[in-house]
């Protein structure tokens, strides 16, 4: 899928206005009684995200090689 030019920067505003909005993964919290937690694009710029009992939780990323070159090294 291409996008034009004027179509990319549109995207790129809608995603930074509504940060808090944008789920990017749901995930289980580390906290008591593990709930599911919606992780933003807000979370993950603020390094924290907080379940539905209050408890926070570190949000961290990872960034790793694709299989074929993980596979390559080995």
């Amino acid at each position: 899928m291409t996008f034009s030019r004027r179509k990319e920067m549109q995207l790129f505003a809608w995603l930074k206005q509504d940060e808090d909005s944008v789920i990017v993964r749901t995930t289980k919290s580390k906290g008591p009684g593990k709930p599911s937690v919606p992780i933003t694009v807000a979370d993950i710029r603020r390094g924290r995200v907080c379940d539905s009992n209050g408890y926070e939780n570190e949000v961290v990323l990872f960034v790793r090689a694709n299989k074929l070159d993980r596979r390559g090294r080995k």
